[in-house]
Order: structure tokens, then C-alpha cells, then sequence
């Protein structure tokens, strides 16, 4: 069994857990590569978890051991390559006084976040979210809180190669109003990054009650939308700053785009060329005196 697969079953049966385990699990789907890293005991005290609570879970996984349950990360990081450089560099950043302390500590979160982004994507399930809002009749556009703009970013970015993307803000509190002609026809992006609105899930969930395939980016494979998700991508979030950070959302956003137009047809790059040759005409963009 790979990483991969231990992380599908704990995500899988992750509602069902009992709340050490579900803890436990929470622990190691937010940070496998830190599985990889540390030992035991310095896992479970980085979580707050009880070392045999790791020991029960190892189990739960199908193990006879916890070294057992770990070899698969150990393993899956080894193909990562080094990374002395970068942290030379880091380590520079740190000794260049407070501030340099801070953005090392910001510049190594940002790092670490986009990589493990990309290093645990799911090529397969990339193609496919493309390939849903290729299919499309309508995209929806879901982003609450902090996640409002890069949510109206997405959809600026679609608009301009899909016949209908639509940026939805809830209206009186609620998002039922903004989604009440959605179908099994609709795609839905939502994005929701710990601490989960409770408006981001109940808008999942409801697209999923109508049928309508839903894209969710969030931070966890125990996110509250992870379950409603037709097309799960992960983005990491950790930050040492007091707000999560948005680095690998951005990131995964822009390479699902990069997915769409790769799968698309000469009428997607039609549609791109029109949209910007009507902007060119109407002046939007600004040239200098000179061009």
C-alpha cells in the first residue's frame, strides 16, 4: 500500500472515526510529509496526540506496526530530491535580523505549501476538473471570506475562454438565491481553507444535492467539503502568520486554467483571441504614448 492509498482510506473513513483517531488522522492527512520526517513520538507531540493513539491508528490503516505504517511516506519523500540550497538560502534570510526572520519563516511556508501542492497532485484528477468545466453548461464561482477574491480572480481568468462563468456571492447571508438554477449540467469551483464557513459547506452540499459536479480546492482530505467533492484538489495552508496562507490555492487555480486550455479545442482559443481583440478595441488596456 502507497501513501497514496493510506491517505484514501483515513480520508474515506474519516466521519466514522472515533475523535482520537479522527484527530490522528486529521494530523497525518494535513501533513504526510511530516510522517516521513520525524519519529513517532515526535509526530504525535507535534499534534498533541498520544503516541498509542498513533500506534491505533497505524493499525486502523491496515499495519502491524507504526514503522510499517510510515515506510510508505518515508518512501514517497525520498523521490522529492534534496533540498540543501534552498534551505542554505532560508537559513540566510533567518540571520538577517527580525524582519529577515519573517520573511524566511513566511518564504519557507510559501515554499513548502506550493510544493507539496504540486508533488501530491493527482495528474488524473487535474484532467478531469478541466474536463468538467470543459463540458459545462454554466460554472459557478463559490468563495467566502478571505477567498472571495481569488475566487473573482478564477472567474475573470475563465470568462474569458468559457461561454458562462459566474461569480457567486451569497446574498442575504445565503448562497441559495445564487445557485437556485443550478443542475446535473453545472460545474461548481468552491474554495474553503480551515476555519470552514459554514456557508462554503452548505453551498457544496447542495450542489451536490442537485447533481451538480463540484470542484472543491481546499487545504485537507478531512475538509467538510472534501465529501461533496466530485473533483478533490488539495492545497497546503500552513502559515506562520495568523491567517492561513493563500500561496497554493493561487497556484492550483492557475494550473487548473492551464489544464483547461491544454484539453480545449481551436474554439477555446477562438473565444481567448475574441476576448482580448474586444478589449484592445474598446481601450481597455493602456499603451503608452510612444507605442
Amino acid at each position: 500500500m502507497d501513501h497514496r492509498a493510506i491517505l484514501g482510506r483515513l480520508s474515506g473513513a474519516f466521519s466514522e472515526l472515533p475523535p482520537q483517531l479522527a484527530q490522528a488522522a486529521k494530523a497525518v492527512l494535513d501533513a504526510p510529509e511530516e510522517v516521513a520526517m520525524h519519529s513517532m513520538r515526535r509526530f504525535a507531540a507535534r499534534f498533541g496526540i498520544a503516541p498509542t493513539t498513533m500506534v491505533r491508528l497505524a493499525r486502523f490503516a491496515g499495519f502491524d506496526s507504526y514503522d510499517d505504517f510510515r515506510r510508505p511516506f518515508q518512501e514517497a519523500l525520498r523521490g522529492g530530491g534534496g533540498f540543501a540550497d534552498r534551505a542554505e538560502w532560508l537559513q540566510g534570510l533567518s540571520a538577517s535580523g527580525d524582519i529577515g526572520a519573517v520573511i524566511s519563516g513566511m518564504a519557507e511556508a510559501s515554499l513548502s505549501n506550493v510544493e507539496t501542492a504540486f508533488r501530491n497532485a493527482d495528474a488524473a484528477v487535474v484532467a478531469k476538473a478541466a474536463d468538467a468545466l470543459l463540458g459545462a453548461r454554466r460554472v459557478y464561482v463559490v468563495g467566502i471570506g478571505g477567498l472571495q477574491g481569488l475566487a473573482a480572480y478564477f472567474a475573470y481568468v475563465t470568462r474569458m475562454m468559457l461561454p458562462d462563468v459566474r461569480l457567486a456571492s451569497p446574498a442575504m447571508a445565503s448562497m441559495v438565491d445564487e445557485l437556485a438554477g443550478i443542475t446535473a449540467r453545472d460545474v461548481l469551483v468552491i474554495l474553503s481553507i480551515e476555519p470552514y464557513a459554514r456557508e462554503t459547506v452548505r453551498t457544496a452540499e447542495l450542489a451536490a444535492s442537485r447533481r451538480s459536479r463540484v470542484i472543491a480546492v481546499t487545504d485537507s482530505l478531512a475538509s467538510p467539503i472534501a465529501k461533496p467533492a466530485s473533483h478533490l484538489l488539495i492545497v497546503p495552508a500552513a502559515s506562520p502568520q495568523f491567517f492561513p496562507s493563500q500561496t497554493a490555492v493561487v497556484a492550483m487555480l492557475e494550473t487548473l486554467v492551464a489544464a483547461v486550455v491544454s484539453r480545449g479545442d481551436r474554439s477555446l482559443v477562438a473565444r481567448i483571441e475574441a476576448v482580448d481583440r474586444f478589449r484592445e478595441e474598446q481601450g481597455i488596456y493602456w499603451r503608452s504614448s510612444r507605442s
